[in-house]
């Protein structure tokens, strides 16, 4: 992948794809001339994803003037060269640290318990489920134990009465995208796999061929997770989001007890 600073601009290209990376790298320049824009080969990051600890890695050649770095930002998620969450969750725990002195300034002040409720969602539970399905499925444990850590702590403050948990925060942000993307018009419907020719009596949550998946980054990912997990279950719950289709704080404050309204939430 390569980053720029021609308008943001970035260029993914795949291993197996038929157009070599300098091509292009050549394409993206020439769409910048014409457009009257100006590429900083100085700012232009490259990022090559493999997996772990893998046998031989082949680094394809290094542009002119072009750095590679092992890991980088987009769309305010900070990516790894193999796919480890560790800075991105480090990044987000600091963050969200930072914002409990304000919620304690808050409650010293007397805010009501309801609406310092309602700003512990619109600054941290918010910030944990931005784009949450992304991620999740590469957390470890002892990530995921380090959020739960943090979570706790809001509780013990008196900023929420639940006591909220990472995975369920994720089961909740899969079912909801993964609700999304069964619709025919949604950008990420196409990379949902052939439906089954076939019928079961056992209830599926879905009717599409399980992938097959030789690797386990593979499988984390999102949608080849939920695939699996909803292949011997019912459907996902499904949940009116007409009104607005990215609060899904109000799916977590229904089923745990919070009366709560988030400000804004991204899935990605």
């Amino acid at each position: 992948m390569f980053q720029t600073n021609a308008d943001d601009s970035n260029l993914l290209v795949p291993s197996d794809s038929d157009t070599e990376l300098v091509d292009e790298f050549d394409n993206v320049k020439a769409w910048a001339s014409v457009n009257k824009m100006i590429t900083n080969l100085l700012k232009t990051k490259k990022i090559v994803f493999h997996r772990p600890y893998p046998k031989l890695v082949i680094y394809p050649p290094l542009l002119e003037q072009t750095e590679r770095v092992s890991n980088a930002r987009l769309l305010d998620i900070t990516l790894n060269e193999n796919l480890p969450f560790d800075l991105h969750v480090n990044h987000m725990l600091k963050m969200c640290s930072q914002r409990f002195y304000l919620l304690k300034l808050l409650r010293d002040q007397g805010l009501p318990r309801q609406l310092l409720n309602t700003v512990f969602h619109a600054l941290v539970i918010s910030r944990i489920l931005y784009a949450l399905p992304v991620w999740s499925g590469y957390l470890s444990t002892e990530l995921i134990g380090q959020m739960n850590s943090l979570l706790k702590r809001s509780r013990k403050y008196g900023f929420t009465s639940t006591l909220h948990t990472v995975e369920n925060m994720a089961d909740l942000a899969d079912n909801a995208l993964f609700e999304e993307i069964l619709a025919e018009r949604h950008c990420l419907h196409c990379l949902l796999p052939t439906k089954r020719v076939y019928d079961r009596l056992r209830p599926r949550g879905h009717s599409f061929e399980l992938p097959s998946c030789t690797l386990e980054l593979h499988k984390r990912s999102f949608i080849p997770r939920c695939l699996y997990k909803n292949a011997c279950g019912p459907p996902p719950l499904r949940w009116n989001r007409k009104t607005s289709p990215t609060e899904l704080t109000r799916v977590i404050s229904k089923h745990t007890g919070d009366d709560c309204i988030s400000s804004r939430i991204g899935l990605g």
